[in-house]
């Protein structure tokens, strides 16, 4: 029997992983790689039309699944087309494997002046936790091994595999049949929790955060529990949406600044902060604008599963190194039946607040359109809130429709909602919900997007339209730059580029080989999105909209313009 090439043995140590989903784009320098997994049954191997989109598919299916999945682009244009998506899920600490194919290693280091050279390793190094080029095809097993368990295990990351061409094609002996690794989740020391437990039964106005980190270590329950038994006021960040289920009687906001004006003054006044899985983020006002520096004799608790993470965004009082879940479960049982000093009061005073800026944002949906021809985009994003079942996951691009969606989507589960807080980058949205669907292809997977978001990976519609991925796209379309439309009003000046023209979205749709249909009522957006749920094909809805300012617009624009003396800016 003929020794396999490396190519075939990476992909049989992904298969012992349990990694099965490779995005790509065609690559002559990968082309046994593509060969083998196209014709190999146990992969779902998809080629996108752009490679950005790769990285944003795996990133997507990463988030509604938790499984690990691989993209590749063609060596120099190719890899630096994909180097936006893999950088969006970097900033969102998504596990992710990076194949970089390469030219002969002969003419590599230092480059010799051939087509489509680039230093691809440079250019990954910034947005990679780890990354190797496979020179050897001895040694090569041992580094794709290293690159699978560097990418799972503590914060997880993006690693990088640079192959040139001809080591690709090498034969390869490597028995990739063991057991796959697992890794040991760590705990805190008995007693560093009972520290922290005791810091929250004395405080008076204990706040508790979860983050992406509660939703990767599937310690959603976990969480959960820990507030059920303490009765403490919780919020989450962007990437710990739907870890507290959104009638919880203690929760005061989820998504960080976009939870409002109740998570904001808990961030404001709270004596104890405790954050598990949570980096602290632009999103979260602690230490950042509108609250800087720290609040005077606030004390911070910072649980994650990294060392790295421990303090890096703001000073802490506490660091902990632990397991998401395991850190929440053995808190929750120190704390059960215990004495606790919180103060209900000021509870119930943050979830006045959070009831009041509900109010501001369900006025901002209700107020008249100045335009008869189109509809408020706040109205019709919580009216399709309301229609989206349980069960569907829901995608998000970002800008001001983005402010939107956080704002009146309820989830209650994590990996039903799919963003880029990380990044925040446009454009992630349509690949978003083809990764999804890949990944729960019997769910309803919806995509609420803007037009200005929704122009950066059209292409991706004929992805879908020739794999059959049936997403439903509904396409706020105000033929704004919606996020920097208030820029410009504050400035007084609407030359800077926020204004766009109107597209016609339909026959965009149509043209790709997708359904595309206009809505131009909220009853039409009823009927729409029914048949769009239903339809056997992907589905665009596009929604001529005015644009809503949303109450946290003012935030954005003096955080980018602080220092600014307001009083003079405009005219």
């Amino acid at each position: 029997m003929a020794t396999p090439s490396l190519s075939r043995v990476m992909l049989d140590i992904f298969k012992k992983h349990g990694i099965r989903r490779i995005f790509g784009l065609p690559s002559a320098q990968l082309g046994l790689v593509m060969h083998e997994a196209s014709k190999d049954n146990y992969f779902t191997y998809m080629t996108t039309r752009h490679e950005e989109a790769t990285g944003h598919m795996a990133h997507a299916l990463h988030c509604a699944s938790g499984e690990v999945a691989v993209c590749f682009g063609t060596v120099g244009p190719g890899v630096t087309n994909m180097l936006p998506g893999v950088a969006a899920a970097a900033a969102d600490n998504i596990p992710m494997i990076v194949l970089t194919p390469n030219n002969q290693l002969d003419l590599l280091d230092p480059y010799g002046d051939v087509l489509q050279a680039a230093d691809q390793i440079s250019l990954y190094k910034p947005i990679t936790k780890w990354r190797a080029q496979l020179r050897d095809a001895k040694r090569a097993p041992e580094l794709i091994e290293r690159a699978v368990r560097m990418a799972k295990s503590g914060r997880p990351g993006i690693v990088q595999l640079d192959i040139p061409c001809d080591i690709g094609s090498l034969p390869c002996a490597y028995d990739a049949s063991g057991e796959a690794f697992v890794e040991q989740r760590p705990v805190p020391s008995a007693a560093e929790l009972d520290k922290v437990a005791d810091l929250l039964a004395n405080a008076k106005r204990p706040l508790l955060l979860a983050g992406g980190g509660v939703v990767r270590s599937e310690g959603t329950a976990a969480f959960r529990k820990l507030v059920e038994v303490t009765g403490f006021a919780v919020g989450t960040s962007v990437k710990g949406k739907g870890v507290v289920d959104p009638d919880c009687p203690s929760h005061v906001g989820s998504a960080g600044i976009l939870g409002g004006d109740g998570l904001i003054a808990a961030c404001q006044e709270a004596d104890v902060v405790m954050a598990i899985g949570c980096k602290f983020s632009t999103w979260i006002p602690i230490n950042k604008l509108p609250t800087y520096p720290l609040v005077p004799g606030q004390k911070i608790i910072h649980i994650d599963i990294s060392s790295e993470a421990l303090g890096a965004n703001l000073p802490v009082d506490v660091g902990l190194v632990g397991d998401a879940r395991e850190t929440a479960t053995l808190l929750a049982e120190r704390l059960k039946g215990r004495k606790l000093n919180a103060d209900p009061a000021w509870l119930a005073s943050l979830r006045r607040k959070r009831e009041e800026y509900v109010a501001k944002l369900n006025a901002a949906a209700d107020a008249p359109t100045s335009n008869p021809g189109a509809m408020n985009s706040a109205a019709v994003v919580r009216f399709i809130a309301d229609l989206l079942p349980d069960d569907a996951i829901v995608c998000v691009d970002g800008g001001q429709t983005m402010q939107w969606a956080l704002s009146f989507v309820k989830t209650k589960n994590p990996h039903h909602h799919v963003h880029n807080p990380g990044m925040g980058h446009l454009g992630s949205g349509l690949p978003f919900a083809l990764g999804a669907k890949v990944a729960k292809p019997n769910q309803p997977v919806v995509l609420i997007t803007g037009d200005g978001a929704m122009g950066c990976t059209i292409q991706e519609l004929e992805t879908a339209a020739r794999y059959g991925i049936n997403v439903l796209v509904l396409v706020m379309n105000d033929s704004f730059w919606g996020m920097y439309k208030p820029f410009g009003d504050f400035l007084q000046n609407q030359k800077i580029g926020t204004k766009l023209t109107t597209v016609d979205f339909v026959n965009v749709a149509r043209g790709f080989g997708c359904e595309g249909h206009r809505a131009t009522t909220l009853d039409e957006v009823k009927q729409r999105v029914a048949a769009g749920l239903k339809a056997n094909k992907p589905t665009l809805i596009d929604v001529p909209v005015e644009f809503a300012a949303h109450p946290i617009d003012p935030f954005w624009v003096h955080v980018i313009l602080r220092g600014v003396d307001f009083s003079s800016v405009a005219g």
